[in-house]
């Protein structure tokens, strides 16, 4: 395989993979707000996580 062709497996299954953890961090964090608990920061986070892993999916294509 070509080198480009390896980085784009990297870049697009980092981005499938953090996407995923952001919408599992999201979950918690609807979790948290429906038992009354803190739940501002790690939804936060969520909402990085999803962003980061919707900019590297798209940014995937670049590699190929």
């Amino acid at each position: 395989m070509k080198k480009g062709k390896n980085l784009f497996l990297i870049v697009s299954i980092s981005g499938i993979l953090i996407f995923s953890a952001g919408l599992c961090v999201f979950g918690e964090s609807i979790i948290r707000k429906y038992n009354n608990d803190d739940w501002f920061l790690i939804g936060t986070l969520s909402l990085i996580l999803i962003n980061a892993g919707i900019c590297l999916m798209i940014n995937s294509k670049n590699y190929r």
